[in-house]
Order: structure tokens, then sequence, then C-alpha cells
């Protein structure tokens, strides 16, 4: 029996990965550009991120004044987002929780937004978490969404797949190609916008 090679995709894996080093090898220590421009044309109050992680950029988010709110399904890494917090006043709050199931939040939030967790998920956890992502925006509210081209989850993601898989619920204002990571890798963001 071989062992299983590529990304973690369980919170099992993902809780040892962030038990160890390693996850600073994909971890961000730069403030998307992407994500300072949401917070300064977009002027949110309160948001989501998805996939948090450790929670650098929710804390980011807190920084700006917006009350915030990061979802990770790693308990070791929402542990650690915990313990990082700063001492600025606004406080994010960490949750551990499945993005395909966040049942416990009901806010209406002004963004939402994903750097890199859409793509880890299977076709019927992309449809679940659309649905999430939908009941927890207000109407016209944006959600951003950085992702590989070559996802780990073997979905070929484009602006043609991610137009049709959000396509009910969201519309897809905008995409951007990117090599974001130190390492350089296909991918792109994306502006989706809650359809009414």
């Amino acid at each position: 029996m071989s062992k299983k090679i590529g990304p973690p995709s369980t919170n099992v894996e993902f809780d040892k990965l962030y038990s160890s080093v390693g996850h600073w090898i994909w971890s961000d220590v730069r403030i998307p550009r992407e994500l300072k421009e949401l917070v300064t044309i977009n002027k949110p109050k309160n948001s989501i991120e998805l996939g948090c992680g450790i929670g650098r950029f929710s804390s980011y988010m807190a920084e700006q004044g917006i009350n915030v709110t990061g979802v990770d399904f790693s308990s070791v890494a929402i542990d650690k987002a915990k313990k990082r917090i700063n001492n600025s006043e606004l406080k994010p709050t960490f949750i551990v929780g499945d993005v395909t199931n966040l049942k416990g939040l009901n806010n209406q939030f002004d963004v939402s937004f994903d750097v890199g967790c859409f793509h880890c998920l299977n076709e019927e956890g992309q449809k679940k978490y659309i649905e999430e992502v939908y009941r927890l925006l207000k109407p016209g509210a944006i959600h951003l969404l950085w992702a590989l081209d070559n996802s780990p989850s073997n979905i070929k993601l484009n602006p043609n797949y991610i137009s049709n898989v959000f396509g009910s619920h969201f519309q897809l204002t905008k995409s951007k190609f990117s090599g974001r990571r130190i390492i350089f890798v296909a991918s792109h963001w994306y502006w989706l916008t809650r359809i009414k």
C-alpha cells in the first residue's frame, strides 16, 4: 500500500501540517493587494473568512476596524490564530467549522473572502460551500476568492468554471490571473457578487 502523496485534504491532515513548520512553506506573510482593495472599495462593517488558517488575513481585517469571523476546520490552526491575536481594539472571532456546513452562523456579512480553501473541495463540497456563502452574505455583497488553476481536488478551475459553478447564486464580475506564491503557481482571483 503506497502512502498518499499530495496536499492535505482532511482536517486531520491539516492539523498535522499546522502542528509542524511545514505550513510556513505555503502560508502568506503579506496581505494581498486584492484584500486591501476589498476593504477600501467596499468599506465593510463585517466580514467572514473561509479557510482562515492561522488568521493572518482575518487579523488584518480587524485592524481595519471590521468585525470579522474566521472559520477553519483545523482546530490546530484556529488555536494558533487565537494565540496570535494582537492587541488591536477589535479582535477577530475564530471558530472551528466546516465551510460546507456553517449552520451555527446566522450573521449577514457585508463581504466574504477565501484565499486558498475553495480549490481543496470536491464538486459536492463546492456546491455546499456556495450555498453557505450565499446564505451568509447580504444581497449584492462581494465574495473574493483566490484559487489555484490546477486544484488539489483535481478540478481545473478557470473563470468559465467559476462563473458556471457559482452561477445560480453569484455573478462573476471580475477575474484576474495571479502567480502569487513564492513558488510560482498559476491561479486566479475572482470577484463574485451575490445575486439578490
